[in-house]
């Protein structure tokens, strides 16, 4: 190739020198298309699975089944499927680590601290919608108050996350939901027999040590959620 065509290629596609005020003045001149926090989120939700948001929603049914047809025993059916609505939630948020997709989804423009910060923002809003509506319809015919049938059903769903958390923190990939889901049977099973066997823990008289465990679990929630989202974070920084 003719020198000169060489020098004149090296010339157009020469780097420039480092400048941080160029650079700045760069990337000033890049479209920034505006987007609000809300519509961040919404976003996100749009990429939830459908059949997800179908089966958390679903589990207002049998409650309302129950509710006519057995009334007392409504909130006993419906705390043996509460673990399940924190493991859809659970799965659900880590189905990028699941099927391999962390790095693409770093790579994209918002970061993936910010995806999970919102996905499960959505999940958890959708479940609390969905044990606040289950909360009256669990109290028909028993003699618990609404603080104590709300305390009953967010108890195991917020084991089963704390568990489901810690969980997907330490084992990868596909391994990590059958994990999951085996943890969630075993305290949808614990809490249906302790029913059962121990039916003297759901008297007035144990209500502040079930508070108590509510308190721990929220806080032991609010770590687990810490330590995932650090985890993403040295996550990236090793990508």
């Amino acid at each position: 190739m003719n020198k000169q065509i060489k020098r004149s290629i090296q010339r157009a596609f020469e780097a420039p020198k480092p400048n941080q005020q160029e650079k700045a003045r760069f990337l000033r001149t890049l479209p920034q298309p505006q987007i609000s926090m809300w519509q961040f989120i919404l976003t996100q939700a749009a990429y939830l699975r459908k059949w997800t948001l179908f089966f958390s929603l679903s589990l207002l049914f049998p409650a309302l089944i129950s509710a006519y047809y057995i009334e007392k025993n409504t909130l006993w059916v419906v705390s043996a499927f509460i673990p399940f609505l924190g493991l859809l939630a659970v799965a659900e948020n880590a189905r990028s680590m699941v099927y391999g997709m962390n790095e693409l989804e770093m790579s994209a423009r918002f970061s993936l601290k910010s995806v999970i910060l919102a996905r499960m923002g959505v999940l958890g809003a959708l479940d609390v919608f969905v044990l606040c509506c289950l909360i009256p319809l669990c109290s028909i015919g028993n003699p618990f108050s609404l603080f104590q049938t709300g305390i009953y059903l967010f108890v195991p769903y917020l084991l089963t996350l704390n568990i489901n958390l810690w969980i997907t923190r330490r084992f990868h990939g596909k391994e990590a939901i059958y994990v999951c889901m085996g943890a969630a049977v075993i305290i949808s099973g614990a809490n249906g027999g302790l029913h059962f066997i121990a039916d003297f823990v759901y008297q007035f008289t144990y209500i502040k040590w079930w508070s108590a465990v509510f308190v721990f679990l929220v806080g032991r929630m609010i770590y687990e959620l810490y330590c995932t989202m650090k985890q993403t974070e040295e996550l990236a920084w090793n990508l």
